[in-house]
C-alpha cells in the first residue's frame, strides 16, 4: 500500500490528468497523449574537455546534474547558481552557457516557461557568439521543448529542425537523437501519430547504438504514448515494460513513477482495474521521492474512480478525500475539481460508503 506522508519541498510540472479521460497532461515530449513524459537530459558527461583537476564550478555543476536527475529541482537551481556566479567571475563563455542550458532545462522540467526561455536566449547568444554548434543544438533544443509545451508547434518545429542540422553538421550523435526525439514530440502533439512514430523509431536507433540508456528511455516511454493514444494498449504495455527497466537500471526515481502512473492508466484501458491499482500504488513512494504532490494528489483521485468501479466506496471516498486535501494544499483547482465530484457521487446516494 501508499504511505500517506505527504511533506514535499518541491511540486514537480507533470500533471496526471485524472480519468476517465485515462490521459495525462506532460511538460514534455507528447503531452497529448498518455505517456507522462520527461524533459530532456543534458549528457552529465557535457564538460569541457580538460586535463585540469575539478574546480569548485565543476563539483558544483555535477552535484546540480545529480539534483536535478533525483529531480530536486530547486535544489538544482541553487547549486548552478552557484556554478554560475563562479564562472561569471571567471569570464568562461562556454561554461556559461553550458550552466545556462542547465538552468533553462530545469526551469521548463518546473512549467516555468518563462525563466527557462530567459536563461536559454542567453545560452542561445553566448554559444553564437563562440561558435559552440554542438551546445548551440542543445540550446535550440530546450528551447523549441518550451515552445512545444506553449502550443506553439509551427515554432518548435522549426527550433528542432535547426538544431538537427547543426548536430548532423558535427556529427553529435547524442543531439541528433535528441533532435529527432523531439521532431516526433510535436507530431504527436498534433496528434500526427504515423509520423511520430517514425521519427522516434530513428531516435530509438540512433540512442540504442550509442547506448545512450536515459533518453532511449525517454523515447520509449513516448512510443508506448503514442500507441496508447491510437489504442493499441497491448504494444503501449510493451514499450513501457521496456522503458521502465532502462529507468530501474539507472537509478531514475521520477522517470519510474512516471512510467508506472502510465502503465496503471493502460491497464485501465485494458479493463485491468487490479493491475492497474497495483501500478498506482508502486507509482506513489516514487512520486513522494521527488516531492511531486501536486501529482500524488491527482494519481489518489484515479485511484478512487477505480474503487467506485470495483465497488469498494468506502476506499473510494478515503482517496478522494486525500486527494481534495493535496490539491486545496498545493491551490490545484482541476485536482480539486475532480476530487470534489468524486465526493458527491459518493455522497448522491449512487455510491454510499459503507
Amino acid at each position: 500500500m501508499y504511505r500517506r506522508s505527504y511533506n514535499f519541498s518541491y511540486v514537480a510540472a507533470i500533471s496526471i490528468v485524472i480519468s476517465p479521460a485515462l490521459s495525462l497532461l506532460a511538460i514534455s515530449e507528447a503531452g497529448a497523449f498518455a505517456a507522462t513524459i520527461d524533459a530532456r537530459q543534458v549528457q552529465g558527461s557535457d564538460r569541457a574537455q580538460t586535463t585540469e583537476p575539478n574546480t569548485p564550478a565543476d563539483t558544483l555543476f555535477e552535484a546540480g546534474v545529480k539534483q536535478h536527475r533525483e529531480g530536486l529541482f530547486v535544489e538544482a537551481i541553487e547549486t548552478f547558481e552557484q556554478a554560475l556566479a563562479i564562472r561569471k567571475q571567471q569570464n568562461d563563455k562556454p561554461e556559461i552557457g553550458r550552466i545556462l542550458n542547465r538552468l533553462g532545462e530545469v526551469y521548463g522540467e518546473m512549467g516555468s516557461k518563462s525563466k527557462a526561455l530567459e536563461v536559454l536566449r542567453q545560452a542561445l547568444v553566448i554559444h553564437r557568439e563562440i561558435g559552440d554548434a554542438r551546445r548551440l543544438a542543445q540550446t535550440l533544443n530546450l528551447m523549441g521543448f518550451i515552445n512545444r509545451i506553449s502550443d506553439k508547434f509551427p515554432e518548435a518545429l522549426k527550433l528542432h529542425e535547426e538544431a538537427l542540422e547543426l548536430a548532423k553538421t558535427v556529427e553529435d550523435q547524442v543531439e541528433i537523437g535528441e533532435s529527432l526525439h523531439n521532431i516526433a514530440a510535436v507530431y504527436a502533439e498534433q496528434a500526427e501519430y504515423a509520423k511520430a512514430i517514425e521519427f522516434y523509431q530513428q531516435a530509438r536507433v540512433i540512442r540504442t547504438s550509442a547506448s545512450d540508456r536515459r533518453d532511449l528511455g525517454r523515447t520509449l516511454n513516448n512510443m508506448g504514448g503514442v500507441y496508447y493514444n491510437i489504442g493499441d494498449f497491448d504494444r503501449a504495455m510493451e514499450f513501457y515494460h521496456q522503458a521502465l527497466a532502462i529507468r530501474r537500471e539507472i537509478g531514475d526515481r521520477a522517470g519510474v513513477g512516471r512510467l508506472l502512473n502510465n502503465m496503471a492508466l493502460t491497464c485501465r484501458k485494458q479493463g485491468k482495474d487490479t493491475q492497474a491499482l497495483i501500478y498506482f500504488q508502486q507509482a506513489i513512494p516514487m512520486l513522494e521521492a521527488i516531492g511531486d504532490q501536486t501529482n500524488i494528489g491527482r494519481l489518489l483521485s484515479n485511484m478512487g474512480e477505480i474503487y467506485e468501479s470495483l465497488g469498494e466506496s468506502a476506499k473510494a471516498l478515503e482517496s478522494y478525500e486525500e486527494a481534495l486535501k493535496i490539491a486545496r494544499e498545493k491551490k490545484d483547482k482541476f485536482g480539486e475539481t475532480a476530487a470534489m465530484e468524486g465526493i458527491k457521487r459518493l455522497s448522491s446516494g449512487r455510491l454510499v460508503p459503507q
